[in-house]
């Protein structure tokens, strides 16, 4: 009797899981088109963009401290 309860409420949990597991799926893939909709392109670019502005602002700064130059052998001396 008590091995038959346990089945039945292994196969309640089992039923239960499986339903949490379809609705988190549920839940990602619209999480997923909804970023895509938002904006697939867009922030891609602001990441280039600031990748694009921090090499410039370290390039800028090694000329600046004349590190880049002496081994460019721009500067005389």
């Amino acid at each position: 009797m008590a091995n038959m309860e346990d089945k039945d409420l292994r196969e309640k949990e089992n039923k239960a899981f499986q339903e949490m597991r379809r609705s988190g799926k549920n839940i990602e893939e619209s999480r997923q088109k909804d970023d895509d909709q938002i904006a697939p392109r867009g922030n891609k670019l602001w990441v280039w963009l600031g990748a694009l502005v921090l090499i410039f602002i370290i390039l800028y700064w090694l000329f600046a401290i004349g590190t880049f130059g002496d081994l460019a052998n721009w500067f005389n001396g």
